[in-house]
């Protein structure tokens, strides 16, 4: 992990690892829930690509798929001191350190440094998103001369020239210098899809000078240091989009601290419901804190033309395409600690449905059958073929055959309504998706002598694909099946003349729903003798190979035995048959179910995805073995922390995150519903003292202080 000797609400850097600065730059992301800035450094550094990023603006290049592009840039400031770029990457610095404070949204970093002919000068930069007011963005950078006069010139403005993994998304429409310190960019998509407004204000100096590059305008200004002296520049910048927060930047008077003191009050309100306290243990403490800042400041709070990427606000990767990580794992935390926000990404889902309507008529089956990648639209957009590192294409399969997604988005909805007791939700919204789903369900199941079956499908062990019977896929379609009816059932209490409607709307029958709950005890699920679950028809009859003898190891065994050989062997991506029975009580409650699992898959995954091991702490909790869910929890978090698996640049990874917390507030904290009562019972690690946590059930704030040998409460 990186260095801290600091508060546990700070995370902290104070080493300069060249090799590490693009992927650290997502760690120091900023966000407010409409948009986010990653945490490049505002001079620039080879490797590192400014980006910010704002919800639904999805950008469809010439012949390709969707992507959150980033927006033309505000952070960049050409600095140069005494005539010598000032960039860490020609010339290293004496000093540095940077810091995220979660409880404000603040990014400090301070860098020490000296150039060829020039004094030692300290430079403190702080960047924030606005809480309070969601276009805006804010940052200032002081400078101070520590031995000798230096004079110091600034260029900053805003660039619509800013590159990504996926070329110039944005195009230049026109610039404006609205005063002596302040320009406008106008830029539309390459798609002509969105027009974007970017406005920002330089003060700080004296006599700014203008050069008007047409895709970079900005603003020139030169300065002279007395040694102690001190210069402040700040920087104010609003982006504005048709139909998305609007209004001019901050007047001239509006500084950078009174940005942060607007925004903290919502900061302050996000972490009464998000508390959550390690006794014994600052790093776990930090970490949880961490992941739940990142999940905050990239969740939006009401606009549903997008929602929880599987990187986060953070960086390209997958393109900010939603997955099924959001609904499994980033819901449930949100669920019990920001309800709004888990409510808005189910929204999001529900204008999905249109789009999932149309993917499943597209494949000749009823229903509604969700997109494994969605962008703006809901429509699905996993790409058809992808390339090895060698160059040989391959295709891809998860778009058609992770048919699971439908389930997925149905758990999360009926999660979401149990914890919340949202009912004008699940009237207006839920029920419908549920309802919808089953009906896709209905007309994939193939019926024969021995069952229901649902065939050539992949579940969440990518490893294996056109597998028959998944147990994940089947008994979570069981699950919607058989909760169904009893779905219908509430609504027709609630509101029996929205039933009608809905019932007709989506071409369902009252004997349907019966047929439903059959259907779903027709669903084939295999276990053996032991009572273990199998993961698809005829895992248990794949070659057996030692998975322990191979780790430790970066590289995942998927590419170590090749494609061909790895669907020949008992070897498994990511929490499958265990996510399935952490999920679904009714099979995970089976007497030693969920132990003889964890003890017959553990062993054989290779936890090739980033979603794996913190279900395998939830799991390892449950099951009364909190030493092994803490080293798995570790494991967890050093995914980011630590780019344990080596590509943290493309971005925070979302469901670990959401699984973290999962980890530590279900697993060790034991938090669950009984019914309709919300019930903990400490499964702590040893070394902890304690766990004390806040989380909301049916709008009702609740504190739990949880020790060692806490009986159930």
């Amino acid at each position: 992990m990186l260095h801290h000797r600091s508060s546990t609400w700070e995370y902290v850097d104070d080493r300069l690892v060249p090799e590490m600065v693009p992927w650290r730059a997502s760690l120091f992301t900023v966000g407010n829930g409409y948009l986010g800035t990653v945490g490049t450094f505002e001079e620039g550094f080879e490797g590192q690509e400014p980006a910010t990023f704002i919800h639904g603006l999805f950008v469809t290049p010439p012949g390709d798929l969707p992507v959150l592009g980033a927006v033309p840039d505000w952070t960049g400031i050409i600095i140069t001191i005494d005539g010598e770029p000032f960039r860490l990457d020609r010339r290293p610095p004496a000093g540095f350190e940077r810091r995220l404070d979660m409880r404000t949204g603040v990014v400090t970093r301070t860098v020490v440094w000296k150039g060829a002919d020039t004094g030692v000068v300290k430079v403190v930069f702080r960047r924030t998103a606005s809480m309070d007011d969601p276009g805006l963005v804010a940052l200032d950078a002081t400078f101070t001369a520590l031995t000798e006069p230096v004079t110091i010139t600034i260029e900053s403005g805003i660039d619509a020239s800013v590159t990504g993994p996926f070329g110039a998304l944005w195009d230049a429409t026109g610039w404006d210098r609205i005063d002596t310190e302040s320009l406008s960019l106008s830029a539309r998509s390459v798609d002509g899809a969105h027009d974007l407004t970017v406005q920002c204000r330089l003060t700080g100096l004296d006599g700014l000078g203008l050069l008007g590059d047409a895709s970079h305008p900005r603003l020139r200004g030169t300065f002279t240091l007395k040694p102690g002296g001190s210069r402040t520049l700040t920087k104010m910048a609003r982006y504005a989009a048709p139909g998305r927060p609007d209004g001019r930047v901050a007047a001239p008077g509006t500084g950078f601290d009174a940005v942060v003191a607007a925004s903290t009050p919502h900061w302050s309100r996000r972490w009464e419901s998000s508390r959550i306290d390690v006794g014994g243990d600052p790093q776990a403490e930090r970490a949880l804190r961490f992941a739940a800042f990142h999940l905050i400041a990239a969740a939006p709070p009401k606009d549903t033309r997008g929602s929880i990427g599987a990187r986060l606000l953070s960086g390209y990767g997958y393109r900010h395409h939603v997955f099924w990580d959001t609904d499994i794992y980033v819901v449930p935390y949100l669920t019990i600690a920001q309800p709004d926000l888990a409510a808005t990404h189910l929204r999001y889902r529900h204008r999905g449905l249109t789009s999932a309507r149309q993917k499943a008529a597209r494949l000749g089956r009823q229903g509604a059958f969700y997109a494994w990648e969605a962008a703006g639209t809901g429509d699905e957009v996993t790409p058809e073929w992808g390339r090895k590192e060698d160059g040989e294409r391959i295709r891809i399969w998860t778009g058609e055959l992770e048919e699971h997604i439908t389930a997925c988005v149905a758990w999360a909805a009926n999660h979401y309504h149990r914890w919340s007791g949202d009912d004008a939700f699940m009237v207006q919204y839920g029920t419908e998706m549920i309802l919808d789903g089953a009906k896709y369900w209905a007309s994939r199941l193939e019926i024969g002598s021995d069952g229901a079956h649902i065939r050539n499908v992949i579940g969440p062990n990518e490893y294996h694909e056109h597998v028959n019977d998944s147990f994940f896929t089947n008994a979570m379609a069981a699950w919607q099946l058989r909760q169904t009816p009893a779905t219908a059932a509430w609504l027709d209490d609630a509101d029996p003349a929205k039933l009608r409607t809905l019932l007709q709307a989506l071409s369902i029958e009252g004997e349907d729903l019966a047929r439903y709950g059959d259907l779903a005890d027709l669903l084939v699920l295999r276990r053996d003798d032991a009572g273990v679950w199998e993961e698809h028809e005829g895992f248990f009859n794949l070659d057996v190979v030692d998975v322990a003898a191979f780790h430790p190891s970066r590289q995942s065994l998927y590419e170590l035995f090749g494609d061909k050989r790895a669907q020949e062997i008992q070897l498994v991506k990511q929490a499958d048959v265990l996510m399935a029975l952490a999920l679904l009580d009714e099979h995970g409650t089976v007497p030693g179910a969920l132990a003889a699992a964890f003890d017959f898959y553990a062993p054989i995954t290779d936890h090739g995805s980033s979603l794996s091991l913190a279900m395998h702490s939830l799991v390892a909790s449950r099951i009364g073995r909190p030493g092994t869910a803490y080293d798995y929890f570790v494991r967890a978090v050093a995914i980011d922390h630590d780019d344990a698996m080596v590509h943290g640049a493309q971005g925070i990874h979302a469901a670990t995150q959401g699984g973290v917390l999962q980890a530590a507030l279900f697993g060790f904290g034991g938090l669950c519903l009984d019914g309709d009562t919300p019930m903990t019972s400490a499964r702590l690690p040893d070394h902890w003292d304690s766990l004390g946590f806040s989380f909301i059930h049916h709008n009702v704030r609740h504190e739990r202080l949880l020790t060692q040998g806490s009986r159930p409460e």
